[in-house]
């Protein structure tokens, strides 16, 4: 598109049309870009402009960002106005919009062959959409690796060939992820003998134990989350929405990304229950709602939901009313009443959203609770997830503690 003058609307319809020619889905579109085009454009029209012009659009974006130092609004919205600012930009400039894709391991550029079998490999293990592309990274790199040997059938491939990549990746990568490189590439080597496809039996080389660091990270506590409680206006819609959805998480362990998912219908009020399927696994998993929390969301549905056809639970608070698309804006949400409430934060203390699962997780231990009611409970799919809330249990675990008591000492004397 040449730089001649076009209409601020005008342009977001081209836009838009360009979107769906691409491959935009629908929802990306009608839910993410055309909301953040529409702050541009009352902007504009604030201003008494018509024709697009990316000086103005650059003016707009600064008085965002002098708004974020301020506090007034969160560095998340900042990032999906500048988004799509650079969009409108380069389809003002260019006339052409490119699909950013996210290129995770596209440096292991490897044969069609090779790739067709990860995608086999991945269908038949059936991963979760979550970890297709760590997996997919993996043995892109392990081929990849293969590959710059000369090796194009694993056919030709030798078990100390494997050994010298194993060897490799340790000395380059953290022990966190040496375990899980050597899991997906030991699965791999099953799929491989399960169905008859011509490698080395590496299955056993694969199956050297790598111990992870356990990370302890801390979690919200319940004089934090009660000082939260305290500073969320609930009189206003903003405050009933954000009082439920902190409420609920602190109750059913449950993270942003399924949160912001919820449908009314996934709701049984007869049962107290919401049913819904999880997005990290796949699972349909049921929730069970608590008093404290079945009472928020009526509150928020009866007197603060906008009137919407939209079929989410939680919606944005000023229009457009659309559902919340993006869990992060769930976690500047809470930042944000921490800071009112004083709280200090620092980085990757454990005290962000996040922080409201690993409180439900230490509450479940304490009280007794048998690691698969807790796995099922926060939707884990393998009970060993649920050793990381171990080492919450500070207090438990000092009572597992052997003393010296019984075991007699001697002093040896020394010549």
């Amino acid at each position: 598109m040449e730089q001649q003058k076009v209409t601020i609307n005008e342009l977001m319809k081209r836009l838009t049309d360009e979107m769906q020619r691409i491959g935009y889905s629908s929802y990306t579109i009608y839910r993410n870009f055309i909301p953040n085009m529409m702050h541009v454009v009352h902007y504009y029209e604030a201003k008494g402009e018509i024709y697009y012009s990316p000086a103005t659009s650059a003016e707009y974006l600064a008085c965002n960002v002098e708004r974020r130092d301020r506090g007034e609004i969160t560095d998340h919205y900042v990032r999906q106005i500048r988004s799509i600012i650079s969009k409108m930009d380069e389809f003002y400039t260019t006339g052409a919009l490119r699909i950013r894709l996210n290129m995770h391991g596209t440096i292991y550029v490897i044969s069609p062959e090779h790739e067709h079998l990860i995608d086999q490999f991945i269908g038949w293990k059936n991963y979760g959409p979550n970890t297709r592309d760590d997996v997919r990274w993996v043995v892109r790199k392990y081929l990849y690796y293969l590959e710059s040997l000369g090796f194009f059938s694993l056919a030709d491939v030798s078990v100390d060939t494997v050994r010298n990549f194993i060897l490799q990746t340790a000395s380059e990568v953290k022990a966190a992820s040496l375990h899980n490189i050597l899991l997906y590439l030991k699965y791999f080597h099953m799929f491989l003998k399960e169905n008859n496809v011509p490698a080395p039996d590496c299955v056993e080389l694969f199956s050297y134990r790598v111990y992870r660091e356990m990370p302890v990270q801390s979690y919200v506590t319940d004089e934090e989350l009660n000082s939260i409680f305290a500073v969320i206006d609930r009189d206003t819609d903003a405050g009933k929405r954000d009082y439920a959805i902190i409420q609920l998480s602190a109750t059913t362990g449950l993270r942003a990304s399924d949160i912001i998912r919820i449908k009314l219908s996934d709701i049984n009020w007869r049962k107290g229950e919401i049913r819904m399927t999880q997005k990290k696994t796949g699972r349909e998993i049921m929730i069970p709602l608590v008093h404290e929390s079945a009472e928020a969301i009526k509150d928020y549905i009866l007197n603060a939901r906008p009137a919407s056809e939209n079929p989410e639970l939680f919606l944005r608070v000023n229009p457009p009313c659309y559902a919340i698309v993006d869990p992060a804006a769930i976690g500047d949400m809470f930042k944000r009443y921490e800071r009112r409430a004083g709280i200090e934060r620092q980085a990757l203390d454990g005290k962000g959203f996040h922080g409201l699962r690993r409180r439900l997780a230490k509450k479940l231990l304490v009280s007794g609770s048998p690691t698969t009611e807790i796995a099922q409970i926060l939707g884990h799919n393998d009970v060993d997830s649920v050793r990381q809330y171990l080492s919450l249990d500070t207090s438990n675990l000092k009572e597992c503690a052997l003393t010296f008591d019984g075991i007699p000492l001697a002093r040896k004397e020394f010549c």
